[in-house]
């Protein structure tokens, strides 16, 4: 009986291993048997070679035909994208790009404000998350702008405070240059007998350097100038970054508190009271510099809720512990929470990036291929964007400028997705210390 099918050739090579050794054992060699097994197997062989030749060529003929068939669809449809957007009037926009899945926010000049979404995400069909938005006009007085007994009046898409004696400053929120109290011309600190000669028949009277003459002949005198009422005038240029305060015969520039005065004479630098050998803050806290002051922070985690829960792993950041194979809520949390803290000046030239946050991949692993930012809590709406900086980093941009004294908070989130799927998400809370004077 001949072997057939691809299992004969492994049933019959023992069968010729246990002959050869059995014929070895009888000291006797059946020379036609050994034949007839070798020959069995070449048929064997042989076989199986053709029927692997005709399964190539079988491959082959279907590779040949898909190869057609792809060939014959046409070119790759291009892709999606959604209608272009224009920056509302009075208003500006924020992204250019129309592609899946990338973001478009908008905003308003000051004296207007956004009616409508200030972000839209364009979909996979084609289309945005939300209508465009436009401006409407406001009034700014409305919101009592003017600080300190300022008197606000309207104007063209603005607004201007007239100040009361002894403020200044777009809201009225600062002290007056001059902080000098009036005199009296009889003050010897601030008026002093002219220098004077005869010249021929004619009497001439001086003054030193910042002092003027005054009065009439025979009885003037030198009389201070005020340097910070002449340079404190509009048009002109400040001579002091803060507070002049007026000196006989001259003048000097005073700081606010936490700031101290430059080489300069006119300058003011912010003192950094956290660098200090004291122990400002008390235990458990951070402390945290601002304009002219500081801050001690405590940032806490989320409590536990459920099977969900958060550990601290620095002063400034908590991630989530491992959440249950079936629990969707869990992982659609944050899986990390940092906090930041920023200080600014008042009146910042807008736009201006205050802080990016990023992505990486640990190594060894896959990293997302698609980001999404957004800003997703806080009290500072229509102050801030998110805008894509890069494929791998947003970034958070402040629009609107700021007045201080104030404390703002924006939420950032940012969320990981591979092949679209979503992985995981992360939220920087930043908060801003805003101070009262613009340097």
């Amino acid at each position: 009986m001949r072997p057939r099918g691809p299992g004969a050739l492994f049933l019959l090579m023992p069968l010729l291993v246990a002959s050869s050794a059995q014929l070895g054992a009888q000291n006797c060699v059946n020379k036609q048997q050994l034949l007839t097994a070798i020959r069995q197997l070449q048929q064997l062989l042989k076989t199986q070679e053709t029927r692997f030749a005709e399964g190539v060529r079988s491959v082959r003929s279907r590779l040949a035909a898909l190869q057609g068939s792809v060939s014959r669809v046409g070119p790759d449809a291009p892709p999606v994208t959604c209608p272009a957007l224009k920056a509302p009037p009075d208003g500006r926009k924020f992204g250019s790009k129309y592609l899946v899945d990338h973001e478009v926010h908008f905003t308003c000049n000051p004296g207007f404000q956004l009616v409508g979404p200030s972000s839209v995400v364009c979909l996979h069909n084609g289309t945005w998350t939300g209508a465009e938005p436009h401006c409407t006009d406001i009034s700014e007085c409305s919101s009592q702008l003017c600080q300190n007994g300022g008197t606000c009046v309207e104007g063209v898409n603005q607004y201007k405070c007239i100040c009361p004696p002894g403020r200044t400053g777009n809201r009225c929120q600062q002290q007056a240059q001059t902080a000098t109290p009036e005199r009296v011309v009889s003050d010897p600190a601030f008026s002093r007998a002219p220098r004077c000669a005869q010249v021929e028949r004619t009497r001439q009277c001086s003054c030193e350097a910042g002092f003027q003459l005054s009065g009439v002949a025979g009885d003037s005198v030198c009389q201070d100038v005020n340097e910070c009422e002449l340079y404190g005038q509009e048009a002109r240029p400040r001579l002091c970054m803060h507070a002049c305060v007026n000196t006989p015969g001259s003048y000097r520039c005073a700081c606010p508190s936490g700031y101290r005065t430059l080489p300069d004479g006119k300058s003011c630098e912010d003192v950094d009271e956290c660098v200090s050998p004291q122990h400002l803050c008390p235990r458990g806290t951070t402390c945290v510099n601002t304009g002219g002051s500081f801050q001690c922070v405590s940032p806490a985690c989320p409590e536990a809720s459920g099977n969900v829960s958060y550990v601290k792993t620095s002063p400034f950041q908590c991630e989530r512990n491992p959440c249950p194979m079936d629990s969707r809520p869990c992982r659609l949390l944050p899986k990390t929470i940092s906090f930041h803290y920023l200080s600014l000046p008042s009146n910042l030239t807008t736009p201006i990036a205050l802080f990016r946050v990023a992505t990486a991949s640990a190594p060894g692993r896959p990293g997302p291929n698609s980001l999404r930012f957004g800003i997703v809590g806080g009290n500072g709406r229509g102050h801030f964007v998110m805008q894509r900086a890069d494929r791998q980093t947003g970034e958070l941009i402040l629009v609107q400028t700021l007045e201080g004294p104030q404390t703002l908070e924006v939420d950032v989130d940012m969320s990981e997705y591979l092949d679209r799927s979503f992985q995981a998400n992360h939220l920087s809370k930043v908060t801003i210390f805003v101070s009262p004077y613009d340097f």
